[in-house]
């Protein structure tokens, strides 16, 4: 049986895609769906208009520093709240990964089934977030 969501195993039979589909670990459907979650505008979602991130392009251009640590409550509050698979979330800034051009945070968790989940997530100039696992 996949890990997908059922609506992407729909999709992906409907185009003759299920080889694809069946490739993914869970980690890795998880992970897909946490980088839509977190790339989706607060008030652009019509489920519910607190689901997804406020919008990011603005801190990269102002003179101050962006407060790091409401970044990452924001992100873990996103991932707890929305993404039922995970539990145990744990946010720590990258320090490895530091950049101007960018934030990096490492992602720490567990899968209902007890899987570990480790990754890297990264938010660009553009408010880009890009995830990447970690194993």
């Amino acid at each position: 049986m996949s890990q997908s969501r059922l609506l992407i195993r729909l999709a992906n039979w409907q185009q003759g895609n299920q080889l694809k589909s069946d490739s993914l670990s869970i980690q890795e459907a998880i992970l897909l769906d946490v980088e839509c979650l977190l790339n989706s505008q607060q008030g652009n979602i019509l489920i519910d208009e607190k689901m997804g991130l406020n919008d990011l392009h603005g801190h990269f251009n102002s003179h101050g520093s962006p407060d790091l640590d409401d970044f990452a409550r924001q992100i873990s509050a996103q991932i707890t709240d929305y993404e039922p698979r995970l539990k145990n979330v744990s946010l720590t800034l990258d320090e490895e990964h530091k950049s101007l051009a960018s934030f990096n945070w490492r992602l720490t968790c567990k899968t209902n089934n007890e899987l570990d989940v480790i990754a890297q997530i990264n938010i660009n100039a553009d408010g880009l977030v890009c995830i990447k696992s970690a194993f």
